[in-house]
């Protein structure tokens, strides 16, 4: 598909902020302008801290939160019968009320601050097309009713297809996410509030914050940059792994009411959304894998003939993707940073939850701060143990991680002669693998095929164009420019020798 990869979100003209020029002392540094760092500002504010300052490497929400679903919902998958088996109801409880009460603050914050961002309470339901998940679909049902969710079940949507059966959670919500960040901001700025944006953060240790602009001296460090860039001793990137996941935005669909998903990995998303004319488009998404693990693949292009048999004679208006962060037990790490020093604070692993997950780690750390506790704190801990829980997804992905070290020693995927004109791959150059990538009047850009976060092997991404790390989802683009973490480092450039 020709078509620009860009959100619906981002038709949304957001404020621009100068970069930091000096080194600077606050009381609280916050890493990160997406609507997590933002909401964390906030918060803090509300609680009585001044003297905060915001910084990002680009532009204000120009990563992860351009690029949500934007669901608003505690609605998490099949999650809450697995929390109770893994961990206990105490601890499912507490995991439940963390994200009703994000939903709740959200209403409440839109309310007060009478910010305009298209939030509308509506159901969120989980659904199976198939008779082996329905027990898992009554499973889940019956672990949210014990928890006290007023969820139901039925069998008939407002889906293009039948389905076996659903459960709806009520009172969930979705908004334009750009409209509410730069309200945010706005509300931030007149607060005195600093947000500096261009500005990288490169390290930080108690009580300073390195960037290449300048340094921040803090009382307070709060991580909330997506992948955590200060994972050296805590071995976050054990912990965590990336996915990436795309949508369309489709008019002439008709419209739903409601928001969707499919509990199958990498099963289809819905949700309604009004476009900028305020006419009805449905979000449509699915086909989720880990980042670098394409497998030849075009996610967009199947996405769109799986659009065309649900909607046909649709429009696609947009088309986005996103990457998430992804932890073994699915539950965000959200409190203190204790390996990365003393008043450190992280929120990260959102499951693909960023948007209510944001405002409950806002909520916890604020607290943490302000407080020194959190009545959230020991479901998200860092140290949280539950290793039953993790076990087979960490044993999954450490065997992944593993095989693709080795990539290196195989040979290469690709002869120079088979790939085209836009198009990248891995050949063979003097006895070595190189990544190379053929632009539009076929000049050669060449690269070393590692990633420069911990040596693992990259891929080409022919959906993007980019360059994607098959073990912690660094991505990179076509001349080895860093496009996202955990990489700091662009990849190493090469002169490319045809044999």
């Amino acid at each position: 598909m020709e078509m620009e990869h860009k959100s619906f979100w981002q038709l949304e003209d957001g404020p621009k902020f100068s970069p930091l020029q000096k080194d600077i002392t606050v009381n609280t540094a916050i890493i990160g302008s997406g609507i997590c760092g933002l909401l964390c500002a906030y918060f803090l504010h509300q609680k009585g801290v001044r003297d905060i300052a915001v910084i990002d490497a680009g532009e204000v929400c120009g990563g992860v939160s351009a690029n949500t679903t934007a669901k608003i919902t505690s609605q998490h998958g099949l999650i809450y019968a697995r929390l109770i088996e893994g961990l206990g109801e105490e601890r499912a409880a507490q995991y439940l009320a963390a994200n009703e009460k994000a939903v709740r603050d959200y209403r409440e914050i839109i309310t007060r601050e009478q910010i305009n961002c298209d939030f509308i309470t509506t159901n969120a339901w989980i659904y199976t097309t198939t008779q082996k998940r329905l027990q898992d679909i009554e499973d889940e049902l019956a672990a949210a009713q014990k928890l006290g969710v007023s969820a139901s079940f039925d069998t008939k949507t407002e889906l293009p297809f039948p389905v076996e059966g659903a459960i709806r959670f009520p009172n969930q919500a979705h908004f334009h996410p750009l409209k509410f960040a730069f309200r945010i901001c706005d509300i931030l700025t007149k607060a005195g509030c600093e947000i500096y944006t261009r500005a990288k953060a490169t390290g930080a240790e108690n009580g300073v914050v390195y960037t290449d602009r300048g340094n921040i001296r803090a009382e307070h460090i709060v991580s909330c940059s997506h992948y955590p860039f200060i994972d050296k001793h805590s071995l976050l990137f054990t912990k965590i792994y990336q996915d990436r996941s795309y949508l369309l935005a489709l008019k002439g669909a008709g419209t739903i009411r409601d928001m969707y998903l499919d509990c199958e990995n990498g099963g289809l998303s819905f949700r309604p959304q009004m476009d900028e004319n305020n006419e009805d488009m449905i979000l449509f998404g699915g086909y989720d894998h880990k980042t670098g693990h394409e497998d030849g693949a075009v996610h967009f292009d199947s996405l769109q003939k799986e659009a065309e048999r649900c909607y046909p004679g649709h429009k696609t208006a947009c088309m986005w993707s996103a990457q998430d962060c992804m932890t073994h037990d699915k539950i965000p790490y959200i409190g203190r940073y204790h390996t990365a020093g003393e008043n450190i604070y992280l929120a990260t692993g959102f499951n693909k939850w960023g948007m209510t997950s944001s405002m409950a780690a806002a909520d916890i750390i604020s607290d943490l701060i302000t407080k020194g506790d959190s009545g959230f704190t020991d479901a998200f801990s860092l140290n949280r143990g539950d290793i039953g829980l993790q076990a087979k997804s960490f044993i999954k992905q450490t065997a992944d991680i593993a095989g693709n070290f080795l990539t290196h020693l195989t040979m290469a995927d690709k002869r120079l002669q088979t790939i085209h004109n836009n198009e990248g791959g891995i050949v063979e150059s003097g006895g070595k693998r190189v990544g190379i990538y053929k632009d539009i009047s076929g000049h050669i850009h060449a690269v070393k095929p590692v990633c420069t976060h911990m040596g693992c092997a990259i891929k080409w991404n022919k959906d993007e164009n980019t360059w994607d790390c098959t073990c912690h989802g660094s991505r990179f683009d076509y001349q080895g420019n860093v496009v996202g973490g955990p990489a700091l480092k662009p990849l190493e450039r090469l002169e490319f020798q045809r044999d």
